[in-house]
């Protein structure tokens, strides 16, 4: 799997771009775009379309921004296929990116130290996603992967960020991920509550008072999860070092409370 991802991105860096280069070619409703014709390794040039960029300066994009599967510009329809390297860096006042599912690749520092951001659904179909893409979003609680295959990460492309965000993928997958050698590492969890190994796999955990009625405090470090005694998920949070938590409507009865591999038994009154 890992050789199939280094061809992928080995033919991607054959596609040399038939066209000047330039910070950006239309400013289309918002968005800034630079134009590309790919330069086949066969020879001859593929597909023109377009790169979502900025003007040159931080914090260009603010708000909710909407990437369009396709623009049109001059009579001309083009797919909108990458977000260029640092197009989002320093956007402090970026609050929501809406992805197309035409994106396939996110560039380097592209959302770098935007904030604000919350979320963001990486979809079905990406290819890479580069250095440093998330770096110092401090904000930055859920990314959703909509593959349920792994995709090409460079080493540290979730770095700085994977201590405190939730990174999911679809339901069932989260092995399939781990399984990939750049995913290694990497905290997951998916749709149906499931928890990966991760980073998180040495933890240890502490829970009290046992039996507990109103608060319950946990020490651990990392991700944290509480399932009643059906497997169902009814709390999910980050622990650093300790944490007290408020029980209130939690029925009573036995609940699991699990970092990395270890479980602990607990019973709420």
């Amino acid at each position: 799997m890992k050789r199939t991802f280094i061809f992928s991105v080995l033919a991607m860096a054959l596609m040399i771009f038939c066209q000047g280069a330039f910070a950006f070619d239309y400013y289309v409703n918002g968005i800034y775009y630079r134009k590309v014709t790919q330069q086949l390794p066969e020879g001859g040039c593929g597909e023109t379309y377009l790169i979502v960029v900025n003007d040159d300066y931080q914090n260009t994009y603010s708000g909710d921004v909407v990437i369009p599967e396709t623009e049109t510009i001059n009579g001309e329809t083009y797919r909108v296929r990458y977000i260029g390297s640092e197009a989002f860096f320093g956007c402090v006042n970026l609050t929501s990116v809406t992805l197309s599912s035409n994106i396939v690749n996110i560039g380097y520092h592209s959302f770098a130290q935007c904030s604000r951001l919350k979320t963001i659904d990486i979809p079905a179909g990406m290819v890479q996603i580069n250095s440093n893409a998330f770096s110092f979003c401090d904000e930055l609680d859920y990314i959703f992967i909509h593959d349920t295959e792994p995709f090409f990460l460079w080493d540290d492309a979730f770095a700085d960020i994977n201590d405190h965000v939730h990174i999911v993928v679809p339901c069932n997958c989260i092995e399939a991920f781990e399984a990939a050698e750049e995913w290694q590492g990497i905290q997951l969890y998916d749709d149906c509550g499931n928890v990966g190994l991760g980073e998180s796999a040495t933890a240890t955990i502490a829970v009290y008072p046992n039996p507990a009625s109103q608060s319950l405090t946990i020490e651990a470090d990392g991700l944290v999860t509480i399932t009643d005694e059906m497997g169902r998920v009814v709390r999910t949070l980050f622990v650093d070092n300790k944490q007290t938590i408020d029980l209130q409507g939690l029925s009573s009865g036995f609940y699991f409370v699990k970092a990395g591999t270890e479980t602990k038994k607990v019973l709420v009154k």
